[in-house]
């Protein structure tokens, strides 16, 4: 548990300095103490953070070697076929999930900082690109890939994760969404041993949220808003069996024997505390 926590902490300290270093270029640019605090412009230095900090993370998680090339292979077995499957799996999750997210009323406390993020370019880039990637370098590589190898219970290593990916969003009815999604992105990652596929729903999961958005005219519609309740259910229903036919199609057909976690190497800055104790 010692690097999850230590990686969590890297994730907001990033976004503690780059909002300290955004607002003050922003201050002595415009020779001003003065910052704003809403705003269009508020917004847009916000998003520099977000941005910035999210590239900071993945470039510190690749530089010090808590995601090695191995996290991002492409010879796991079938790999066409399971990432196809996974387009699926995702697919289907996210017609029933988003369904069950209506139905437990959770409350949606960003909804208009994430409307304002869908029409800001930056937004857009730090939500379908940088998301999904450095998210997935953050909680399935650095924090699950390690548990995988230290714990012999791979249910734990998956679920806390899983667990710490929906608690950094910070929105309750986007937290439930991402903790199940979080879990199903890491039991693929513990059958393939690689990033890609989780990298490529991921992808398509927040992609797909912001085309929806557009397509709306920019209105958050519910499934049932959209299609009425007997059609929500029914598109529900259709997303589960896809994604209980996904499943059992990786792990039966594609990948029946699991790949064998062993640990590897620790991360450049462990070895280096770790030599500076010995000579202390």
């Amino acid at each position: 548990m010692g690097r999850v926590i230590k990686l969590v902490i890297y994730y907001f300290l990033y976004n503690f300095v780059f909002m300290g270093v955004v607002f003050g270029v922003y201050g002595f640019i415009n020779h001003s103490a003065d910052m704003p605090q809403s705003g269009p412009v508020y917004f847009n230095l916000s998003m520099w953070v977000q941005l910035l900090a999210t590239l900071a993370v993945g470039i510190h998680l690749l530089a010090w070697k808590y995601v090695t090339r191995k996290d991002l292979r492409l010879d796991f077995p079938h790999t066409a076929k399971v990432l196809l499957v996974s387009v699926v799996l995702i697919v289907g999750m996210g017609c029933w999930t988003n369904y069950l997210t209506e139905l437990t009323e959770l409350p949606d406390v960003m909804e208009d900082l994430f409307a304002q993020a869908m029409n800001n370019p930056l937004g857009i880039i730090s939500i379908v690109i940088l998301a999904p990637i450095v998210e997935e370098l953050l909680i399935r590589g650095g924090m699950q890939g390690h548990l995988l190898r230290q714990w012999k219970n791979p249910m734990w290593a998956i679920a806390v994760p899983a667990l710490v990916f929906g608690a950094i969003h910070g929105n309750p009815a986007q937290s439930f969404f991402a903790f199940i999604l979080g879990l199903v992105f890491g039991w693929v990652y513990y059958r393939t041993g690689s990033l890609l596929p989780c990298m490529l729903m991921h992808f398509i999961n927040n992609g797909t949220s912001v085309l929806l958005f557009h397509l709306s005219g920019g209105k958050d519609e519910t499934m049932t808003e959209a299609l009425g309740t007997t059609g929500a259910i029914c598109l529900a229903l259709v997303g589960v069996a896809l994604t209980v036919w996904s499943i059992w199609y990786i792990k039966t057909r594609l990948i029946p024997n699991q790949i064998v976690w062993k640990e590897t190497p620790a991360p450049v800055e462990e070895v280096i505390v770790s030599e500076d104790k010995e000579q202390a």
